[in-house]
């Protein structure tokens, strides 16, 4: 199966493509270090932080300016592709009257500005049909029927009924047409049950995806214009579109800078058949084109790490322990990343369902044994305190999936009586890191999503060979 979600090589500009050097081989620690930049660098992104550890981070980890991050990325057309993509989702529009461009510079080399320009008027366009479609959901959600009605007799006008945003959005969010919807409207407003029914089903989104309804709305919005964007430009091309796409819709990362645990929400607008997103989503696989996820299979113990196989199906419950071996890179060489190997309590729930809008995947963890962890010089057992979080895919309209991922981690105090604090405790180096980390951790997961179906994977993943005990043994 095909790779999901690329730039077509038309928006490359013509100079980044003379200037890209040829490699045989690539740096994936250097790759892996100029995405952790890049997830940095990127402005915009929506943190719940109280105080600053992770703004200011210790040199050992200090991220590489974007145009260097970039350049880095040039020889991996698939990271670019992502890195481009978080970018520009992280960035405002431009203004329509505006000559100031909202870009940063660094990407021009990549895409060209007349492309940046035909994507920033989509993103404008899909905003206005979105804009009140928000503000309804969001009235309906305050229960102020008065605005409700008020909005429902705006967005019948035909700008608003035929714009492209309202479409896409009233097809994904509640698979109805924009008639359909406006209906529906007609009759949530006149009855006291529907009324209640559609305020518990917005609650339901927002929980989900960790942001209001109407912030959500704005950011499906412009991945569904980039969506499109992007079709249109493979239907110029000739090329037929990817099997799977897989685009990541928003992230939403909050630390406790008192206990230093943080957590990452990643909503996902994904296009594929169930089988094949079950496939992916097995936790066996996880390892497979995953940039933070080296190892992955299941055990039989979580001491002895005895591998064994889980009978697996596309419907009902599976429970199991998971052994994961995981690595953050923040540099080129062999000592600057921290390892960590862990077993996960893991258990899923899924069923196919006869039609597209009953299928569904429950996914949890949460860890069972911190089994041994390398950061810099120190090696030690354990390693983490926390690693726990959830996968959720639920049926969108058009074939659509949104999948939902939840991260929750906090990394053990390596140096606890050193007496040090903020920037000079080595011990809390990791925790620093972690909103940028855990944030590329998390959306690294839901693209190799897409890009481990080019695998054709089975259902039933086959057992890894033997492995023995860990050599820092039973904790």
């Amino acid at each position: 199966m095909h790779v999901i979600y690329r730039w077509p090589v038309a928006t490359l500009t013509q100079a980044a493509a003379a200037e890209r050097p040829v490699t045989t081989r690539l740096d994936e620690a250097g790759l892996k270090y100029a995405m952790l930049s890049v997830y940095y660098a990127a402005a915009g992104r929506q943190f719940a932080i109280s105080g600053a550890p992770s703004v200011v981070v210790p040199p050992e980890i200090a991220p590489l300016p974007l145009g260097a991050a970039l350049e880095l990325l040039s020889d991996d057309e698939q990271r670019l592709e992502q890195a481009l993509w978080l970018i520009i989702r992280s960035t405002g529009i431009r203004r329509s009257w505006s000559t100031e461009r909202c870009y940063p510079a660094e990407i021009d080399r990549y895409v060209d500005r007349s492309a940046q320009d035909e994507l920033d008027e989509r993103r404008r366009t899909y905003r206005r049909g979105a804009a009140l479609f928000a503000a309804c959901l969001t009235a309906c959600r305050n229960a102020d029927r008065d605005q409700f009605d008020a909005l429902g007799a705006a967005m019948s006008a035909p700008a608003i009924r035929t714009n492209s945003g309202f479409v896409k959005l009233a097809r994904l969010v509640f698979d109805q047409t924009p008639d359909e919807y406006l209906e529906e409207m007609e009759r949530t407003s006149r009855e006291s049950r529907r009324w209640q029914a559609a305020r518990q089903r917005i609650g339901r989104i927002e929980d989900e995806v960790g942001i209001e309804i109407g912030p959500y709305l704005e950011k499906l919005a412009a991945t569904a214009a980039y969506e499109s964007f992007i079709e249109l430009l493979q239907h110029r091309e000739g090329r037929r579109p990817p099997t799977m796409t897989v685009y990541p819709v928003a992230s939403v990362i909050t630390q406790n800078t008192d206990e230093l645990w943080t957590s990452a929400t990643v909503t996902t607008l994904a296009r594929g058949d169930f089988d094949t997103l079950y496939a992916a989503t097995e936790p066996a696989n996880w390892h497979i084109d995953n940039d933070v996820i080296k190892e992955s299979h299941y055990v039989s113990d979580p001491l002895t790490l005895a591998p064994t196989q889980t009978d697996l199906g596309n419907s009902g419950t599976v429970h199991g322990l998971l052994y994961e071996e995981a690595a953050i890179t923040w540099g080129r060489g062999s000592a600057q990343q921290g390892s960590f190997t862990n077993v996960l309590n893991v258990s899923r729930r899924a069923e196919r369902g006869g039609r597209h809008e009953d299928a569904f995947i429950d996914l949890g963890f949460s860890l069972c044994r911190s089994i041994s962890s390398d950061v810099l010089w120190d090696r030690r057992r354990g390693g983490l305190m926390l690693n726990e979080g959830y996968m959720r895919v639920r049926p969108l309209g058009g074939g659509r999936w949104r999948i939902t991922s939840r991260k929750l981690l906090r990394f053990s105090d390596r140096t606890p009586y050193t007496g040090a604090s903020g920037l000079a405790d080595f011990g809390e180096m990791l925790n620093y890191l972690a909103p940028t980390a855990l944030s590329w951790w998390v959306e690294t997961e839901t693209y190799s999503l897409g890009q481990r179906t080019e695998h054709d994977l089975d259902l039933a993943p086959s057992a890894p060979p033997a492995a023995s005990t860990s050599e820092d043994g039973p904790e």
